[in-house]
C-alpha cells in the first residue's frame, strides 16, 4: 500500500501527466455517458429544425403576400367571373348549346 502512495506522490509531481490522466478520464466519461452521443443529436436536430423554421418563414411570407393579393377587389371580381362564370354590365357573352341544332340537311337525311 505504501508503494502505490509513493508512486502517487511522485505523480503528483509532474503536472503533465495529471492533465493527460484527467483529459483521458474526463473523455472516457463523456463517451460512456452517452452525453456526447446527445450533444451530436442535439446538434443534428437543432440544424433540421432550423431549416424547417426557415422553410415555415418562406411559406408565411407567401401565404401573407396571396393573403394581401385577395384583399383588393380587383382579384376578388376576377374569381368571381372566372369561377362562378359572372359577368358584368355591357360583357358580351355567348351561349353554345350542346344538342345538336336543326337543319334542313338533316331532316332530309332522317326520311
Amino acid at each position: 500500500m505504501e508503494i502505490f502512495f509513493r508512486s502517487c506522490r511522485d505523480l503528483l509531481q509532474h503536472p503533465l501527466k495529471i492533465f493527460v490522466i484527467a483529459g483521458v478520464l474526463a473523455t472516457t466519461v463523456v463517451v460512456l455517458d452517452g452525453a456526447l452521443f446527445r450533444i451530436w443529436s442535439l446538434n443534428r436536430d437543432h440544424e433540421r429544425l432550423a431549416a424547417r423554421i426557415e422553410s415555415l418563414k418562406v411559406s408565411v411570407k407567401d401565404k401573407e403576400l396571396r393573403l394581401l393579393e385577395a384583399s383588393r377587389p380587383e382579384f376578388i371580381e376576377r374569381q368571381v367571373r372566372e369561377q362562378l362564370d359572372f359577368v358584368r354590365d355591357g360583357d358580351l357573352v355567348f351561349v353554345f348549346s350542346d344538342t345538336p341544332q336543326f337543319s334542313p340537311a338533316s331532316e332530309k337525311a332522317s326520311r
